[in-house]
């Protein structure tokens, strides 16, 4: 005697709920992605051998300190004091900007665009302070 086993019927694949998967992804990712154009800032690192930094060309050092206080030519101020001798430097002077330690590096970026605006060739790099 021969027994036929049951067939199991095929159960299909149901598209509706990946289709609604992917729409749910699609509009995580059309919210979440920010379609705004970063404007960036071109940074200039001061080199350790370039030119201007010769024993005749030393550069002029800054450190930049916290709360916006810059320690230059020995005195620590707050940075809009030194601006009117800073953009007096020589045509062909340059200002190294450095960190202090702990210094975050928003606080040197700030100082280093307030000086930039204000015409003073400043380089971001580091010295002893």
């Amino acid at each position: 005697m021969r027994l036929a086993l049951a067939r199991r019927p095929r159960s299909r694949l149901s598209l509706i709920p990946l289709i609604d998967v992917m729409l749910v992804l699609l509009f995580f990712f059309m919210l979440a992605t920010s379609y705004v154009q970063v404007e960036r800032t071109r940074l200039e690192l001061a080199a350790a051998d370039g030119p201007g930094t010769g024993a005749d060309q030393a550069p002029a050092v800054a450190v930049v300190l916290e709360q916006g206080l810059l320690r230059y030519q020995g005195q620590v101020r707050p940075l809009a004091e030194w601006l009117p001798q800073l953009r007096t430097l020589p045509a062909n002077g340059e200002l190294l900007l450095s960190p202090a330690p702990g210094v975050s590096l928003q606080v040197l970026l700030s100082a280093w665009e307030t000086l930039r605006a204000e015409g003073v060739a400043a380089k971001l790099g580091t010295a002893a302070p």
